[in-house]
Protein backbone atom coordinates (compact mmCIF):
# COMPACT_ATOMS: atom_id res chain seq x y z
CA UNK A 1 0.00 0.00 0.00
CA UNK A 2 1.52 3.47 -0.79
CA UNK A 3 -0.29 6.02 1.16
CA UNK A 4 0.03 9.87 -0.10
CA UNK A 5 -0.65 12.22 2.85
CA UNK A 6 -0.97 16.22 2.24
CA UNK A 7 -0.18 17.88 4.83
CA UNK A 8 0.80 21.50 5.54
CA UNK A 9 2.34 21.41 9.51
CA UNK A 10 3.43 17.48 9.19
CA UNK A 11 6.22 17.13 12.09
CA UNK A 12 9.15 15.66 12.19
CA UNK A 13 11.44 15.10 15.24
CA UNK A 14 13.84 18.02 14.38
CA UNK A 15 10.57 20.70 14.80
CA UNK A 16 8.38 21.55 17.52
CA UNK A 17 4.59 20.46 17.67
CA UNK A 18 2.63 17.18 17.44
CA UNK A 19 4.11 14.18 15.35
CA UNK A 20 0.84 12.18 15.43
CA UNK A 21 1.39 11.80 11.15
CA UNK A 22 5.38 11.35 11.57
CA UNK A 23 5.03 8.30 14.00
CA UNK A 24 2.35 6.85 12.06
CA UNK A 25 3.82 7.03 8.94
CA UNK A 26 7.13 5.49 10.52
CA UNK A 27 4.64 2.54 11.65
CA UNK A 28 3.45 1.80 8.30
CA UNK A 29 7.07 2.27 6.96
CA UNK A 30 7.72 -0.66 9.44
CA UNK A 31 4.61 -2.83 8.47
CA UNK A 32 6.24 -2.57 4.96
CA UNK A 33 3.76 0.02 3.25
CA UNK A 34 4.95 3.26 1.23
CA UNK A 35 4.38 7.34 2.58
CA UNK A 36 4.77 9.80 0.66
CA UNK A 37 4.27 13.48 2.37
CA UNK A 38 3.53 16.51 1.08
CA UNK A 39 4.27 19.45 3.62
CA UNK A 40 5.09 23.18 4.14
CA UNK A 41 8.26 24.36 3.72
CA UNK A 42 7.56 26.45 6.36
CA UNK A 43 7.62 25.83 10.25
CA UNK A 44 4.74 26.31 11.46
CA UNK A 45 5.11 27.37 14.86
CA UNK A 46 8.57 29.20 14.00
CA UNK A 47 7.23 30.69 10.83
CA UNK A 48 10.94 29.93 9.91
CA UNK A 49 11.48 28.62 6.11
CA UNK A 50 12.91 24.93 5.73
CA UNK A 51 15.95 24.92 3.75
CA UNK A 52 14.88 21.50 1.64
CA UNK A 53 12.84 20.58 -1.11
CA UNK A 54 12.34 16.82 -0.57
CA UNK A 55 14.11 14.03 1.92
CA UNK A 56 13.77 10.72 2.99
CA UNK A 57 13.81 10.15 7.10
CA UNK A 58 13.14 6.59 8.57
CA UNK A 59 11.65 5.24 4.74
CA UNK A 60 9.21 8.42 4.96
CA UNK A 61 9.29 10.57 1.85
CA UNK A 62 8.70 13.99 2.66
CA UNK A 63 8.15 16.46 -0.29
CA UNK A 64 8.61 20.63 1.09
CA UNK A 65 5.80 22.74 -1.08
CA UNK A 66 6.46 25.98 -1.65
CA UNK A 67 4.50 27.89 0.89
CA UNK A 68 4.25 31.66 2.18
CA UNK A 69 6.00 32.39 5.28
CA UNK A 70 3.06 34.78 7.36
CA UNK A 71 1.57 32.02 8.83
CA UNK A 72 1.78 33.98 12.34
CA UNK A 73 1.52 37.76 11.36
CA UNK A 74 -2.12 37.77 10.91
CA UNK A 75 -4.89 36.07 10.76
CA UNK A 76 -4.93 37.42 7.19
CA UNK A 77 -1.13 36.39 6.84
CA UNK A 78 -2.11 33.22 8.21
CA UNK A 79 -5.07 32.45 5.48
CA UNK A 80 -3.05 33.34 2.51
CA UNK A 81 -0.49 31.05 4.28
CA UNK A 82 -2.76 28.29 4.09
CA UNK A 83 -4.19 28.92 0.11
CA UNK A 84 -0.72 29.16 -0.95
CA UNK A 85 0.20 25.70 0.16
CA UNK A 86 -2.94 24.56 -1.00
CA UNK A 87 -1.90 25.26 -4.61
CA UNK A 88 1.93 24.43 -4.34
CA UNK A 89 0.96 20.91 -3.01
CA UNK A 90 -1.36 20.55 -5.60
CA UNK A 91 1.11 20.45 -7.92
CA UNK A 92 3.42 18.20 -6.10
CA UNK A 93 0.84 16.07 -6.22
CA UNK A 94 0.30 15.44 -9.59
CA UNK A 95 4.23 14.30 -9.73
CA UNK A 96 3.74 11.75 -7.36
CA UNK A 97 3.19 8.26 -8.79
CA UNK A 98 1.64 5.02 -7.85
CA UNK A 99 -0.05 5.82 -4.85
CA UNK A 100 -3.14 3.78 -3.69
CA UNK A 101 -4.91 6.32 -1.67
CA UNK A 102 -4.72 10.22 -0.65
CA UNK A 103 -5.02 11.20 3.56
CA UNK A 104 -6.15 14.41 3.60
CA UNK A 105 -6.42 16.38 7.11
CA UNK A 106 -7.65 19.06 8.68
CA UNK A 107 -7.21 21.65 10.02
CA UNK A 108 -6.26 23.98 7.60
CA UNK A 109 -9.06 23.21 5.54
CA UNK A 110 -8.26 23.96 1.81
CA UNK A 111 -5.39 21.21 2.55
CA UNK A 112 -7.89 18.57 2.39
CA UNK A 113 -9.78 20.51 -0.52
CA UNK A 114 -6.47 19.64 -2.47
CA UNK A 115 -6.02 16.03 -0.99
CA UNK A 116 -9.92 15.50 -2.39
CA UNK A 117 -9.14 16.78 -5.65
CA UNK A 118 -5.97 14.93 -6.13
CA UNK A 119 -7.92 11.71 -5.13
CA UNK A 120 -10.95 12.38 -7.84
CA UNK A 121 -8.14 13.12 -10.46
CA UNK A 122 -6.11 10.13 -9.67
CA UNK A 123 -9.42 8.06 -9.54
CA UNK A 124 -7.90 6.86 -5.71
CA UNK A 125 -9.98 6.33 -2.52
CA UNK A 126 -9.87 9.64 -0.07
CA UNK A 127 -9.87 9.73 3.35
CA UNK A 128 -10.35 12.65 5.30
CA UNK A 129 -8.97 12.83 9.01
CA UNK A 130 -11.16 15.32 11.28
CA UNK A 131 -8.31 17.01 14.02
CA UNK A 132 -10.79 19.79 15.08
CA UNK A 133 -13.70 21.10 14.17
CA UNK A 134 -12.10 24.26 12.69
CA UNK A 135 -15.02 26.07 11.30
CA UNK A 136 -16.57 25.72 14.53
CA UNK A 137 -13.81 26.73 16.57
CA UNK A 138 -13.26 29.91 14.43
CA UNK A 139 -16.66 31.10 14.76
CA UNK A 140 -16.75 30.67 18.45
CA UNK A 141 -13.74 32.07 18.99
CA UNK A 142 -14.74 35.26 17.01
CA UNK A 143 -11.74 34.76 14.57
CA UNK A 144 -13.97 34.77 11.70
CA UNK A 145 -17.07 36.60 11.94
CA UNK A 146 -18.07 37.36 8.25
CA UNK A 147 -21.00 35.27 7.71
CA UNK A 148 -20.42 34.75 3.74
CA UNK A 149 -17.03 33.24 4.81
CA UNK A 150 -18.03 30.80 7.41
CA UNK A 151 -20.79 29.49 5.23
CA UNK A 152 -18.84 29.21 2.28
CA UNK A 153 -16.47 27.24 4.77
CA UNK A 154 -19.42 25.08 6.11
CA UNK A 155 -19.98 24.55 2.38
CA UNK A 156 -16.71 23.32 1.72
CA UNK A 157 -16.48 20.62 5.10
CA UNK A 158 -19.62 19.30 4.04
CA UNK A 159 -18.80 18.65 0.70
CA UNK A 160 -15.15 16.89 2.16
CA UNK A 161 -17.56 14.77 4.38
CA UNK A 162 -19.66 13.75 1.62
CA UNK A 163 -17.14 13.55 -1.06
CA UNK A 164 -14.57 11.08 1.63
CA UNK A 165 -14.71 7.24 1.28
CA UNK A 166 -13.89 7.14 5.32
CA UNK A 167 -13.81 10.07 7.98
CA UNK A 168 -11.57 9.61 10.51
CA UNK A 169 -11.43 11.34 13.49
CA UNK A 170 -9.18 11.55 16.61
CA UNK A 171 -11.32 12.77 19.32
CA UNK A 172 -14.44 10.70 20.66
CA UNK A 173 -15.94 14.68 21.29
CA UNK A 174 -16.30 15.14 17.65
CA UNK A 175 -18.80 11.91 16.69
CA UNK A 176 -21.79 13.58 18.27
CA UNK A 177 -21.14 16.78 15.16
CA UNK A 178 -20.27 14.45 12.13
CA UNK A 179 -22.41 11.62 12.83
CA UNK A 180 -25.52 14.28 12.52
CA UNK A 181 -25.04 14.43 9.04
CA UNK A 182 -23.00 11.79 8.08
CA UNK A 183 -23.86 7.64 8.37
CA UNK A 184 -21.90 5.69 11.08
CA UNK A 185 -20.34 3.46 8.37
CA UNK A 186 -17.71 5.89 7.19
CA UNK A 187 -16.79 6.80 10.19
CA UNK A 188 -14.09 6.05 12.46
CA UNK A 189 -12.32 6.72 15.89
CA UNK A 190 -8.34 6.84 15.93
CA UNK A 191 -7.24 8.67 18.60
CA UNK A 192 -3.97 10.73 19.42
CA UNK A 193 -1.69 8.87 21.16
CA UNK A 194 2.11 8.69 22.27
CA UNK A 195 5.38 6.64 21.61
CA UNK A 196 5.26 6.36 25.37
CA UNK A 197 9.14 5.31 25.48
CA UNK A 198 10.12 8.36 23.53
CA UNK A 199 9.49 10.02 26.71
CA UNK A 200 11.24 7.59 29.16
CA UNK A 201 14.03 10.38 29.69
CA UNK A 202 11.34 12.72 30.74
CA UNK A 203 10.42 11.20 34.36
CA UNK A 204 13.73 11.84 36.24
CA UNK A 205 14.36 16.10 35.98
CA UNK A 206 17.98 16.62 33.37
CA UNK A 207 20.03 17.91 36.67
CA UNK A 208 22.03 19.97 33.73
CA UNK A 209 19.38 21.61 31.99
CA UNK A 210 17.63 23.11 35.32
CA UNK A 211 20.53 24.53 36.88
CA UNK A 212 21.20 25.97 32.94
CA UNK A 213 18.01 27.73 33.23
CA UNK A 214 18.02 28.85 36.66
CA UNK A 215 15.25 26.06 37.84
CA UNK A 216 17.31 24.09 40.68
CA UNK A 217 15.16 24.20 43.71
CA UNK A 218 12.29 25.40 41.68
CA UNK A 219 8.82 23.92 41.81
CA UNK A 220 8.08 23.82 37.82
CA UNK A 221 4.75 24.37 36.55
CA UNK A 222 5.01 23.77 32.65
CA UNK A 223 2.75 24.16 29.68
CA UNK A 224 4.21 23.25 26.54
CA UNK A 225 2.30 23.75 23.41
CA UNK A 226 0.74 26.39 20.66
CA UNK A 227 0.53 29.80 22.29
CA UNK A 228 -2.77 30.65 20.47
CA UNK A 229 -5.86 32.19 20.61
CA UNK A 230 -7.73 29.37 22.13
CA UNK A 231 -5.00 28.23 24.54
CA UNK A 232 -6.15 30.65 27.88
CA UNK A 233 -2.69 31.89 28.11
CA UNK A 234 -4.16 34.49 30.55
CA UNK A 235 -5.63 32.56 33.09
CA UNK A 236 -1.65 31.30 33.66
CA UNK A 237 -0.94 34.44 33.74
CA UNK A 238 -3.54 35.61 36.09
CA UNK A 239 -2.66 32.36 38.47
CA UNK A 240 0.92 33.26 38.57
CA UNK A 241 0.54 36.70 39.76
CA UNK A 242 -1.70 35.43 42.18
CA UNK A 243 1.34 33.05 43.55
CA UNK A 244 3.89 35.60 43.55
CA UNK A 245 4.91 35.31 46.63
CA UNK A 246 5.57 31.43 46.67
CA UNK A 247 9.40 32.13 45.78
CA UNK A 248 9.92 28.97 44.90
CA UNK A 249 7.15 28.20 42.12
CA UNK A 250 7.86 29.14 38.34
CA UNK A 251 5.54 29.00 35.64
CA UNK A 252 7.38 27.88 31.93
CA UNK A 253 6.11 28.49 28.80
CA UNK A 254 7.20 26.51 26.02
CA UNK A 255 6.07 27.03 23.04
CA UNK A 256 5.56 29.14 19.59
CA UNK A 257 2.15 30.89 17.88
CA UNK A 258 0.27 33.82 17.07
CA UNK A 259 0.57 35.15 20.46
CA UNK A 260 3.99 34.14 21.62
CA UNK A 261 5.53 37.74 21.37
CA UNK A 262 2.28 39.53 22.89
CA UNK A 263 2.27 37.07 25.78
CA UNK A 264 6.44 38.27 26.30
CA UNK A 265 5.22 41.92 26.41
CA UNK A 266 2.62 41.04 28.73
CA UNK A 267 4.93 39.81 31.15
CA UNK A 268 7.60 42.43 30.96
CA UNK A 269 4.96 45.51 31.18
CA UNK A 270 3.22 43.94 34.30
CA UNK A 271 6.20 42.54 35.99
CA UNK A 272 5.20 39.32 36.30
CA UNK A 273 8.57 37.83 37.33
CA UNK A 274 7.72 33.82 38.03
CA UNK A 275 7.01 33.21 33.91
CA UNK A 276 9.76 31.77 31.77
CA UNK A 277 8.83 32.04 27.94
CA UNK A 278 11.07 29.67 25.97
CA UNK A 279 10.51 28.78 22.20
CA UNK A 280 9.54 25.94 20.96
CA UNK A 281 11.88 22.76 21.17
CA UNK A 282 12.08 19.71 18.67
CA UNK A 283 10.34 16.50 19.52
CA UNK A 284 13.71 15.20 20.38
CA UNK A 285 14.55 17.69 22.73
CA UNK A 286 10.77 17.86 24.49
CA UNK A 287 11.58 14.63 26.92
CA UNK A 288 14.47 16.83 28.48
CA UNK A 289 12.49 20.02 28.50
CA UNK A 290 9.44 18.18 30.48
CA UNK A 291 11.50 16.35 32.27
CA UNK A 292 12.01 20.09 34.20
CA UNK A 293 7.78 19.82 35.38
CA UNK A 294 7.11 18.81 38.42
CA UNK A 295 3.39 19.52 37.16
CA UNK A 296 2.08 20.35 33.72
CA UNK A 297 -0.69 22.98 32.48
CA UNK A 298 -3.19 22.24 29.53
CA UNK A 299 -5.46 24.94 29.20
CA UNK A 300 -8.06 25.99 27.04
CA UNK A 301 -10.92 28.86 26.95
CA UNK A 302 -14.07 28.53 28.32
CA UNK A 303 -15.79 27.83 25.52
CA UNK A 304 -18.01 25.11 25.40
CA UNK A 305 -17.13 23.58 21.89
CA UNK A 306 -13.11 23.79 22.67
CA UNK A 307 -14.38 20.90 25.76
CA UNK A 308 -14.11 17.92 22.70
CA UNK A 309 -10.48 17.77 21.92
CA UNK A 310 -7.80 15.12 22.60
CA UNK A 311 -4.75 17.70 22.60
CA UNK A 312 -1.21 15.93 21.64
CA UNK A 313 0.29 17.94 24.76
CA UNK A 314 -1.96 16.03 27.46
CA UNK A 315 -0.16 12.96 25.91
CA UNK A 316 2.85 13.40 26.21
CA UNK A 317 2.61 14.67 29.76
CA UNK A 318 1.14 11.74 30.56
CA UNK A 319 4.26 9.72 28.92
CA UNK A 320 6.55 11.86 30.77
CA UNK A 321 5.17 10.66 33.92
CA UNK A 322 3.80 14.03 34.95
CA UNK A 323 0.43 15.06 36.83
CA UNK A 324 -1.56 17.42 34.41
CA UNK A 325 -3.58 20.41 35.52
CA UNK A 326 -6.23 20.27 33.09
CA UNK A 327 -8.60 22.90 32.20
CA UNK A 328 -10.32 21.12 29.40
CA UNK A 329 -13.63 19.54 30.09
CA UNK A 330 -15.32 16.48 28.01
CA UNK A 331 -13.12 13.79 27.04
CA UNK A 332 -9.42 14.16 27.65
CA UNK A 333 -11.64 15.24 31.11
CA UNK A 334 -12.16 11.95 31.31
CA UNK A 335 -9.20 10.29 30.59
CA UNK A 336 -7.38 12.04 33.27
CA UNK A 337 -9.35 11.15 35.86
CA UNK A 338 -9.79 7.36 34.83
CA UNK A 339 -6.61 7.61 35.14
CA UNK A 340 -6.07 9.17 38.65
CA UNK A 341 -3.09 11.37 36.59
CA UNK A 342 -4.04 14.91 37.07
CA UNK A 343 -6.98 17.32 38.48
CA UNK A 344 -9.55 19.15 36.49
CA UNK A 345 -10.47 22.82 37.14
CA UNK A 346 -13.18 24.72 35.40
CA UNK A 347 -11.39 27.19 32.44
CA UNK A 348 -11.08 30.49 32.98
CA UNK A 349 -10.27 30.44 37.04
CA UNK A 350 -7.61 31.67 38.57
CA UNK A 351 -8.17 30.93 41.61
CA UNK A 352 -8.79 27.30 41.19
CA UNK A 353 -6.17 26.46 38.93
CA UNK A 354 -3.59 28.63 42.16
CA UNK A 355 -5.97 26.04 44.23
CA UNK A 356 -4.72 22.73 42.35
CA UNK A 357 -1.11 23.66 42.11
CA UNK A 358 -0.93 24.56 45.99
CA UNK A 359 -2.33 21.13 46.36
CA UNK A 360 0.43 19.34 44.46
CA UNK A 361 2.89 21.69 45.82
CA UNK A 362 2.36 20.80 49.48
CA UNK A 363 2.03 17.09 48.24
CA UNK A 364 4.77 15.99 46.65
CA UNK A 365 3.96 12.33 46.74
CA UNK A 366 0.31 12.99 45.18
CA UNK A 367 2.50 14.22 42.34
CA UNK A 368 4.78 11.37 42.23
CA UNK A 369 1.56 8.81 42.43
CA UNK A 370 -0.32 11.05 39.67
CA UNK A 371 2.35 10.97 37.52
CA UNK A 372 3.09 7.16 37.99
CA UNK A 373 -0.91 6.76 37.12
CA UNK A 374 -0.84 8.83 34.06
CA UNK A 375 2.07 6.98 32.30
CA UNK A 376 0.77 3.35 32.95
CA UNK A 377 -3.04 4.12 31.62
CA UNK A 378 -1.61 6.34 28.26
CA UNK A 379 0.55 3.06 28.00
CA UNK A 380 -2.32 0.89 28.09
CA UNK A 381 -4.83 3.03 26.11
CA UNK A 382 -2.95 5.07 24.09
CA UNK A 383 0.48 3.73 22.55
CA UNK A 384 1.05 4.46 18.93
CA UNK A 385 2.08 1.44 17.76
CA UNK A 386 -1.23 0.13 18.80
CA UNK A 387 -3.09 2.98 16.75
CA UNK A 388 -0.78 2.98 14.10
CA UNK A 389 -1.72 -0.94 13.41
CA UNK A 390 -5.61 0.60 13.93
CA UNK A 391 -5.06 3.15 11.14
CA UNK A 392 -3.51 0.40 8.59
CA UNK A 393 -6.16 -2.00 9.27
CA UNK A 394 -8.84 1.04 8.19
CA UNK A 395 -7.01 1.30 5.32
CA UNK A 396 -6.56 -1.80 4.13
CA UNK A 397 -10.30 -2.72 4.50
CA UNK A 398 -11.12 0.57 2.39
CA UNK A 399 -8.82 -0.25 -0.40
CA UNK A 400 -10.57 -4.01 -0.30
CA UNK A 401 -13.94 -2.15 -0.77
Amino acid sequence: MHLLLIHEIFVTPDEGGGTRHYELAKYFVQMGHKVTVIASDVDYLSGNKKMKKREIREGIEIIYAPTLSSVHKSFLGRGLAFLSFSFSSFFEALKVRGFDLVIGTSPPLFQAITSLVIAKLKRKKFVYEVRDLWIDFASELGVVRNKSILNLLKKLENLLYKKADLIIVNSPGFLPFILSSISKNKVILIPNGVDTEYFSDAIEKNKELESKLGLSGKFVIMYAGNLGVANDIDTILNTAMLLKDVRDIVFVLVGGGIRKDEIKKQIKTEGIENVMVFDSVSKKELPKVISLADVCLATIKNTPLLQIVYPNKVFDYMASGKPTILTIGGVIRNVIEESNGGIYVPPGSPEKLKDAILNYYSNRELVVSHGRNAKSYVKKHFERAAIAKQFETALLQLLDK
